[in-house]
């Protein structure tokens, strides 16, 4: 909290900063540490995956290409050579509008007239920037690239073996490519506690107002004022406006005494300002949004994985779940402890591996003793059936010995097998925990010794 109100501080009075002060020389670096490296990262796997999606988009081209020259050389050499590396390094001007890019940007280079510290956040940011606008500019040229394509392959009447499941793949990867693209702006346009905290404190600041309403990208679309776009700088009084009847007649009134060239002369500006307004929608255009990839062109049945544009840590699940069972023969009560780790395949299904530990909780009420009961190693996978419904099924490993130490467990005679199969609910508890209802039936119960439980439920949560 401290840091925060030192920093609200030094906004405040941003032009009397001193070199002096290490504590607020400090200050912006912390914040700016935080975007620096959350902009190296995404910078660098936008490079990694755009330079894959290239090679694959080649590689199926070639192969393309190849078994039209066989069939009609002359039709294939129509189509010109495909210079996807030439966009390499091409980073050019924004393709599209990223506003928490933009802002990240934009409140480095206001931070940085007090701090020069500040330099490398902004040249990483800025390099992400460009290499977004390179990443737009290949996504372009990749759905002109595919056009042109068809336009090819619809020149055959009869297509070699294969070369429409290519051309699907083909289309797939370009699907996916602009799909990464968005993913990696919902990133950035996703702030962190930190972020949101700091671009809080810098909006209660006018002079920042200013600054950015004068420097940002969004910004470059209008012409602002001289005083920029903060409050007070456009004073407006809807109550004067006019009607639409009021202004042509002031129109007409102005037009008269200067006969037919005052007519003229209002037929040219009006043709100028229609020049800058679509000026200004071009821009606009050139800023919004490349595209989604719902409105691309898509093979037939195709299933989009939204699992393919995340990272491997935002694939994983983590999971908890608990099963009690009943005192038996010499056997206390137990209650199953399970903890999960799972990897989504795709948006239907997830595999997985967990661990699993067993206490004994005594013969009844009257004789209530914990113990170590079984320790098991789990495997599982589930599979999306309907809604909210899965089938699950796993192979299971329990040392199902009472044991006192992790000694007891190298005794691979002790560890009995457990196949599962069954049915899993799952609903929504809030935005990022899951809870779940597992109905699983032991293939392999009647094997275990002692005989085990056919039926076992089993309830948990996902993270």
């Amino acid at each position: 909290m401290r840091l925060w109100l030192l920093l609200f501080s030094l906004l405040s009075t941003i032009h009397s900063w001193g070199l002096g002060d290490t504590t607020i020389q400090q200050l912006p670096a912390h914040y700016a540490d935080r975007v620096q490296a959350k902009a190296a990262s995404i910078d660098a796997s936008l490079n990694k995956k755009t330079a894959q999606y290239i090679a694959k988009l080649n590689k199926i081209e070639t192969r393309i290409l190849a078994k039209l020259q066989k069939l009609n050389p002359a039709k294939a050499a129509t189509l010109s050579p495909s210079p996807y590396d030439k966009w390499l390094g091409n980073t050019g001007a924004p393709t599209n509008y990223v506003p928490g890019l933009d802002t990240m940007r934009t409140s480095l280079a206001f931070l940085q007239q007090g701090s020069s510290s500040l330099s490398g956040a902004s040249t990483q940011v800025n390099q992400l920037q460009g290499n977004l606008n390179q990443a737009g500019l290949i996504d372009q040229y990749i759905q002109q690239r595919r056009q042109e394509l068809a336009g090819l392959l619809s020149q055959y009447s009869n297509l070699p073996p294969g070369v429409t499941n290519e051309f699907n793949e083909y289309k797939e990867t370009a699907y996916y490519y602009r799909a990464q693209l968005q993913a990696y702006k919902d990133m950035l346009n996703d702030p962190s506690k930190l972020e949101a905290t700091a671009l809080t404190v810098l909006n209660k600041v006018p002079a920042f107002q200013q600054f950015m309403s004068r420097n940002s990208i969004l910004a470059s679309l209008f012409a602002a004022p001289p005083g920029g776009m903060g409050a007070g700088a456009l004073p407006v009084n809807l109550g004067n406006l006019q009607t639409r009847s009021q202004v042509q007649q002031a129109i007409q009134q102005q037009l008269a005494p200067g006969g037919p060239n005052a007519q003229q002369a209002l037929q040219q500006q009006m043709q100028a300002a229609q020049g800058q307004l679509q000026s200004l929608q071009q821009q606009a255009t050139r800023y919004a949004s490349s595209g989604s990839s719902s409105d691309m062109d898509l093979p037939p049945g195709f299933q989009p994985n939204t699992q393919k544009t995340k990272t491997f840590l935002q694939r994983l699940e983590y999971g908890a779940n608990v099963q009690f069972a009943r005192a038996a023969y010499d056997f206390p009560a137990t209650a199953n402890l399970g903890l999960t780790l799972g990897y989504k395949i795709n948006d239907k299904s997830t595999v997985g591996v967990g661990l699993a530990y067993t206490a004994g909780m005594g013969t009844g009420w009257n004789h209530i003793q914990f113990s170590n009961q079984a320790l098991g190693l789990r495997s599982y996978i589930d599979w999306k059936i309907k809604k909210t419904y899965y089938v699950i099924g796993g192979y299971e490993e329990n040392y199902m010995t009472a044991f006192s130490g992790i000694a007891d467990l190298r005794d691979r005679s002790a560890w009995q097998p457990s196949a599962l199969m069954g049915v899993e609910k799952k609903y929504k508890i809030s935005s990022k925990v899951q809870g779940n209802i597992q109905l699983l039936y032991d293939v392999l119960y009647a094997e275990e010794v002692p005989r085990g439980q056919a039926i076992k439920i089993r309830v948990g949560y996902n993270f």
